[in-house]
């Protein structure tokens, strides 16, 4: 007779790694919380944390700061990446070199901020070739796309890298669509919006609020690319929750806890509300087909 173990071995082996990883996060979040209640020596309880938070001038710009990067960055990725998979989708089945189209993927993020630096920066190619050409007769009077306050070089990165994220996670969409459909609409007389609105737009609205919440995530909460090419202010909030951990004044390290706490939560909120929406437009999506 079996054992419970031996009965699901392989179940508890192909999900041990998922778990440990899960739990790893859990605990980690756990702690982060439980520190933004502990004051900056951990010797007592106090809400110190978040009223420095709240106070602080520098949070609310990198909370404007990094929720106009997020979502222009998220918009214009899931835009382009979606509007790539629909006019390619068909080229790519049979394309035996179409994992060119996924290439910046293979690049670690620091790398693709470290290309934006090389092209982008006011003594990269960019601003050399535009010299040489004589468009401008300084690189210095180049535009200013890396550090600065806007976010254009971040902007430029997270595009560069989500784009094909975004093809990648679309294309199965669109090879499972129901293609007939959109014929039965030309033969009624629809055109091109109606055939995107009324067939195409049910299928993909699913898929892109799913790669939207993803997206956002990833990019509001990523370190590397905003502290190599980001402005020194405003910064995007985890570097801003990095400086006061480093920092020299120890009563800053709650509020730093304090704030990816706070990031954490809300990510998770979001993501409950939209997989709400989303799984009803599934339903009524299959449930019409």
């Amino acid at each position: 007779m079996k054992t419970w173990f031996q009965a699901n071995k392989k179940t508890i082996l192909l999900t041990l790694p998922a778990s440990l990883l899960t739990l790893l996060t859990l605990y980690s979040i756990f702690q982060g919380l439980v520190f933004s209640f502990r004051d900056g020596w951990n010797e007592y309880w106090t809400m110190e944390a978040y009223t420095t938070l709240f106070s602080h001038p520098a949070f609310w710009d990198s909370l404007r700061f990094s929720l106009s990067v997020t979502m222009v960055s998220t918009v214009i990725a899931l835009v382009a990446g979606t509007a790539l998979a629909k006019v390619f989708y068909t080229y790519l089945a049979r394309f035996h070199w179409k994992w060119l189209a996924w290439l910046p993927m293979l690049f670690p993020h620091f790398v693709a901020a470290y290309l934006i630096m090389v092209f982008f920066s006011q003594s990269g190619w960019i601003a050399s070739l535009t010299y040489q050409l004589g468009l401008i007769t300084d690189p210095a009077e180049f535009l200013i796309l890396t550090n600065d306050q806007r976010g254009a070089g971040l902007i430029l990165a997270y595009v560069w890298k989500e784009i094909p994220f975004v093809m990648l996670m679309m294309l199965p969409v669109f090879y499972e669509m129901d293609h007939r459909l959109k014929d039965a609409v030309t033969t009624l007389g629809g055109g091109s919006f109606r055939r995107f609105w009324d067939v195409e737009w049910k299928y993909i609205q699913p898929a892109m609020l799913e790669i939207s919440v993803i997206l956002f995530a990833f990019i509001i909460g990523a370190f590397e690319v905003p502290y190599l090419i980001g402005a020194t202010y405003p910064q995007m909030l985890p570097v801003l929750s990095y400086n006061w951990f480093y920092g020299g004044d120890w009563g800053m390290r709650p509020s730093a806890f304090a704030l990816i706490a706070l990031l954490t939560l809300c990510i998770l909120v979001f993501y409950y509300f939209l997989s709400r929406r989303i799984r009803r437009l599934r339903e009524r999506m299959w449930g019409s087909v």
